[in-house]
This record gives C-alpha cells, sequence and structure tokens, in this order.
C-alpha cells in the first residue's frame, strides 16, 4: 500500500497544515525502501529540510539496501550514518552484511577491521527461554548447554519434516564465504532456533513456547518457526529487539512484515 502510505504523508501538510517531522520521513522511507523503490527513497532524504535530523531515514535506507541489494546507495547511506552515529555497531554490521551478500568479502572484511580499529563492538545474538524458574541461554553454534546433543539432534529431524513440507533454507543469512551446505549447517545452530527445540522438548505437548532475542530474528529463522509450529502444533512466541511474534499453525502475526 505504497501509495495510500505517500499520499497520506502529503496530505499532513497540504490539507492539514501539519509538517512532517523526522520520523514521518523515516517511516516513508522504510515504506518505499521495503517494497524495492530504494532510488525514490534516496531522493526522498536528499529532499528533507535541513533542520530535520536525518539519522533514523539513512537508517531505514540502509536496511533496504541490505533487503535489495543496493550496494552504491547503501554505502552513501552508511557513511552519512558513520559521520552521525560513528559508535554504533549495527551501522557498519548493515554495511559488511551488504557486500557479503554481493560477495564482495575484501569490502566487508575491512569494514569489520574498520570496527574494530575504533573499539565499535557488535552485541553477539542470544536467545533465551525460561524453563523450571531457570533461564536458559544460547548463543548462535552453542554447545556448551548440557541438551546441546539432543538439541541439535531434535533439529536435524524437523529440518527433514520441514524440507517434505517445502521449506527451503534461506543461506543469504550466512554472510560468510562458504558453500551451501555449510551455510545451511550454521543456520541449523542459529541462538532462537535451540531455544525453540530446548522448550519443545521440555515441555508438554500443546504448551506455548516462549522465546526472547536480544536481536532481530533472521529471515530464515522466521521462516523455520512457521513451519516448525505447524509440524508440531504448537505456538511459539519470540520477542525479538523489534515486536513479539505470534506464531501458530504456519503463520506469523507479523505479516513476514518486521
Amino acid at each position: 500500500m505504497v501509495r495510500e502510505g505517500q499520499n497520506l504523508f502529503y496530505r499532513m501538510k497540504d490539507e492539514y497544515g501539519v509538517e512532517p517531522t523526522t520520523d514521518h520521513y523515516a517511516c516513508i522511507v522504510d515504506l518505499l525502501g521495503r517494497a524495492g523503490q530504494v532510488e525514490e527513497a534516496y531522493q526522498l532524504i536528499n529532499d528533507m529540510p535541513l533542520e530535520l535530523d536525518k539519522t533514523g531515514a539513512w537508517s531505514s535506507l540502509l536496511g533496504s539496501c541490505r533487503i535489495h541489494q543496493k550496494v552504491e546507495i547503501g554505502e552513501i547511506a552508511a557513511r552519512n550514518l558513520f559521520h552521525l552515529e560513528p559508535d554504533v555497531a549495527s551501522h557498519y554490521v548493515l554495511l559488511s552484511n551488504i557486500y557479503s551478500s554481493a560477495q564482495l568479502w575484501d569490502k566487508a572484511t575491512d569494514i569489520r577491521k574498520r570496527m574494530k580499529e575504533m573499539g565499535v563492538k557488535k552485541e553477539p545474538g542470544c536467545s533465551w527461554i525460561e524453563f523450571d524458574d531457570e533461564v536458559h541461554k544460547f548463543i548462535a553454534g552453542d554447545a556448551s548447554h548440557p541438551q546441546s546433543g539432543q538439541l541439535y539432534g531434535f533439529l536435524e529431524i524437523l529440518s527433514e519434516k520441514m524440507r517434505k513440507e517445502g521449506y527451503v533454507p534461506d543461506t543469504s543469512c550466512v554472510l560468510h564465504n562458504v558453500d551451501e551446505e555449510e551455510k545451511e549447517t550454521l543456520l541449523c545452530g542459529h541462538s532462537e532456533k535451540l531455544a525453540i527445540v530446548f522448550g519443545i522438548l521440555n515441555s508438554p505437548p500443546g504448551t506455548t513456547i516462549r522465546v526472547a532475542k536480544n536481536l532481530r530474528v533472521c529471515n530464515d529463522c522466521h521462516e523455520a518457526t512457521k513451519y516448525i509450529s505447524r509440524i508440531t502444533d504448537r505456538e511459539i512466541i519470540l520477542r525479538d529487539v523489534r515486536r513479539f511474534h505470534q506464531f501458530r499453525d504456519g503463520r506469523c502475526s507479523c505479516g513476514d512484515y518486521w
């Protein structure tokens, strides 16, 4: 509903005399960017009044460039964000991810080196679930949990069932220069998947699984969780840094928009 969103945006000032704020511009940039109209979103930022803070708009644009693999505009957005917020790790990580998705491995490595040189640290992804008054935490590829062997074994069984249902791993979420098979193996070890299967294995059938994550859930884990909810006949509540996701019978409450 891009046209509807743009219509509301321009009617604010023209019909109601309400001047768009920084947040309004960021929303429209996000709307255009998600719809693939990245160049138009970039132009809108350039047309913003000089007195407005463009940080949120540039951030939205950078995220869109990651989705649609727009390297050149992504570089422009990142440079502006490096100037505005030089200590925010997510800007560097997103640009590195854009380079990795485009298989520009040297540039991706350079960004990571720049982060290290500047002392900018990325918060590691972590998911957790409460069971028997105890919080169980997982990180990607975690093998330290006492049930790790059981968890990975169950994930393999689930993966086979998911594939039969039509699931295809989204290996674009693995930003390493490795072959496809290894990428799929890395996806299986994502922290939210480990926390979810822990909940399934340690709770009675039909019990709602509640997991939290400190970062945004990746595209592959989001898609996989939809399949897991249907195969296991479980309601799964996943709270990431953006919102609550309620998975039930193969669907998510966010409508795949988060």
